[in-house]
C-alpha cells in the first residue's frame, strides 16, 4: 500500500478557520456580535488553545484567521500568522480595516500574509456608515490605500488584496462605484458578497438574493458593475442572487473545518455562534432555531481526533453521499444506490442556511 500513500494529499485540508477573537469594535447591524450584544461572549482564543490547532498545521493549505470578531484585535494575530507560515500554510483574514495603521501593515507584510480582504457596505460614506456603524469609511478607504502602497513598494504581490462588498437592495446601485474605487486603490479582486446569515425577519429586507427570482433592478446593478470591472480590469467575483442548491457549499464541511476563539471545533462558523445554546436563523419566511454544532474542543481533545469521531464522520457522509449523486448525475451513470445518493438530505442544521442553497 506504500504506492497509496504516494499518491495521498500531503496536506488533505482545503481549509482551518479559527476565530482568533469573538470581539469587534464595529456593530454592523446584521452581525450577531451586534444583534446579540447582550448575550454575547468577548473571547479571545488563547496561545495555548493556537497551539494545539496548530499542531495539525502540516496537514492544512490555509489557515483563515477571523471568525465573527475582527481579527486585529488580537494582540498575537502576528504572531499566529507567523506561527502558520512557519508550518508551510498560506494564511489569511478579513478585517473591517479600521485598525489597518501603517505600523500594522508594515508589520503583516512582514511576515508574509498572503490573503487580506477588507469589509465594506457601499461606494459612500453615508451608505457604508449606516450598514456598518462605527466605521470611519473615509479612514477606512485610506488604510486600504496605504497598505497597498506599502505592498506595492515592496514589489511584492502579496498579499493579495480583496475588498469584499456587502450586497443589500439598499446599497447595489453604488456596487459599479465600488468596483471602480477598488480598481483605484490598486486592490486585486472585489468579491460582491450575499447576506448569508440572517437571523430575523427585521434583517431579512437586507439580503439582495432572491428565493424566487431577482429584482430586474438588482441583476442590473450586477451588469453595471460587471462592464465597470471589465473597463477598469479589474477582477470582480459576485456571488448569484439566484438559488441553485448545492451538493455541497463553499465553505467544504468535507475539507473545511471552523475551530471557535473558545477552542469548540464545529463544520463551518455558521454551524457555531459564541457562548450560544441556539442559533436563531431566518429562511423562507420562517423562523428557526438551530442547536449548535460542535463535536468537541481541542483544548480536551486533539483536533485530528475529533474531526475522526464517529459522530462527526456521520455528519461528513451526508454531503460525501451528495457528491457521490450530483457526480452520477453529471456521468450520466445515475442508477441503483447513486439515485439514492443524489436525493440525500443533508445534515439538518444545514437545510435552512443560505449557503448550501447557493448564496
Amino acid at each position: 500500500m506504500s504506492w497509496f500513500k504516494k499518491l495521498a494529499p500531503a496536506r488533505p485540508f482545503e481549509a482551518f478557520q479559527l476565530e482568533v477573537t469573538s470581539r469587534c469594535n464595529l456593530k454592523c447591524v446584521m452581525c450577531p456580535v451586534t444583534v446579540l450584544a447582550d448575550q454575547w461572549p468577548s473571547y479571545d482564543m488563547s496561545w495555548p488553545t493556537f497551539e494545539r490547532i496548530a499542531a495539525a498545521f502540516e496537514r492544512v493549505k490555509w489557515v483563515y484567521l477571523q471568525g465573527w470578531g475582527e481579527p486585529l484585535l488580537h494582540r498575537r494575530l502576528f504572531d499566529m500568522i507567523e506561527r502558520a507560515k512557519g508550518a508551510g500554510c498560506e494564511v489569511g483574514f478579513t478585517t473591517n480595516g479600521t485598525r489597518l495603521t501603517q505600523q500594522t501593515g508594515q508589520r503583516l507584510l512582514d511576515r508574509g500574509l498572503d490573503l487580506l480582504a477588507v469589509s465594506i457596505a457601499g461606494a459612500t460614506a453615508a451608505t457604508h456608515e449606516t450598514i456598518r456603524v462605527g466605521s470611519d469609511f473615509a479612514r477606512l478607504i485610506e488604510n486600504v490605500r496605504r497598505f497597498i502602497a506599502l505592498r506595492n513598494e515592496r514589489g511584492s504581490a502579496r498579499p493579495k488584496v480583496e475588498i469584499f462588498f456587502l450586497m443589500t437592495p439598499a446599497n447595489l446601485a453604488e456596487l459599479a462605484a465600488a468596483v471602480e474605487l477598488a480598481a483605484g486603490l490598486g486592490a486585486d479582486e472585489l468579491v460582491a458578497t450575499n447576506l448569508d446569515y440572517v437571523m430575523s425577519p427585521a434583517l431579512d429586507a437586507l439580503r439582495a438574493w432572491s428565493d424566487t427570482t431577482p429584482d430586474p433592478g438588482l441583476l442590473r446593478a450586477l451588469d453595471e458593475a460587471k462592464a465597470a470591472a471589465a473597463r477598469t480590469g479589474i477582477a470582480f467575483r459576485p456571488y448569484p442572487l439566484e438559488r441553485k442548491e448545492k451538493a455541497v457549499c463553499d465553505l467544504d464541511p468535507l475539507r473545511i473545518l471552523f475551530v471557535a476563539a473558545d477552542g469548540s471545533v464545529s463544520p463551518c462558523v455558521y454551524t457555531a455562534l459564541a457562548g450560544q445554546s441556539q442559533i436563531p436563523r431566518h429562511f423562507e419566511g420562517e423562523q428557526f432555531s438551530i442547536p449548535p454544532v460542535r463535536f468537541g474542543n481541542v483544548n480536551e481533545t486533539p483536533l485530528l481526533e475529533v474531526w475522526n469521531r464517529s459522530e462527526y464522520r456521520a455528519f461528513r457522509h451526508l454531503f460525501a453521499r451528495r457528491v457521490l449523486g450530483a457526480t452520477s448525475m453529471v456521468l450520466g451513470t445515475l442508477a441503483g444506490a447513486a439515485a439514492d445518493d443524489a436525493e440525500s438530505p443533508p445534515p439538518e442544521p444545514c437545510r435552512t442556511c443560505p449557503k448550501l442553497h447557493g448564496f
